[in-house]
């Protein structure tokens, strides 16, 4: 339970305190260019576009935009999204009194506590599931999901905690 309220509590914070960020909006724009190599004729790409209005795939996606990679493209200057296969970025980050290094690659965000490596984890893009995952101490949790059903947030137990 305990671990629940801090997930919401800490979901809410990023939620309040980044509501002024703003990103790339690589995963809204990779939609966008996919609807518009389905065709060349601007008739069909208009069908496309609303049919994936209705469906509601632009929906999914700006919301993933807003809510997850704006906020860590905001934080660490990168969109896992937005890189490709072979690009890979590594910083230092200082916060009270610790070093902390980033690794970011596509789809995945390693973070290990310079001095005590053994306090690391990841986030991971598991494009086949369109699920994030939070890599730590050798478990993993499940932390969002986007489905035709919508976009789901989960606590470490599994349990939905809110869907969109």
């Amino acid at each position: 339970m305990r671990k629940t309220i801090i997930l919401i509590v800490l979901v809410s914070l990023l939620t309040l305190t980044m509501s002024g960020c703003f990103g790339s909006f690589s995963l809204t724009r990779k939609v966008y260019d996919f609807n518009r190599s389905v065709s060349g004729e601007k008739f069909v790409q208009s069908l496309v576009m609303w049919a994936m209005f209705f469906i509601p795939v632009y929906e999914f996606a700006g919301l993933i935009d807003v809510v997850l990679l704006n906020l860590i493209e905001f934080w660490t200057g990168s969109n896992p999204i937005a890189m490709s296969d072979t690009d890979f970025e590594q910083r230092i980050y200082a916060h009270e009194g610790k070093s902390y290094e980033v690794t970011t690659t596509r789809n995945r965000y390693d973070i290990s506590e310079i001095d005590n490596p053994e306090n690391s984890f990841s986030f991971v893009f598991e494009v086949a599931e369109s699920a994030w995952y939070l890599h730590s101490q050798g478990q993993s949790f499940k932390i969002t999901e986007d489905s035709e059903n919508g976009l789901k947030l989960f606590d470490f137990e599994g349990i939905v905690l809110a869907s969109f």
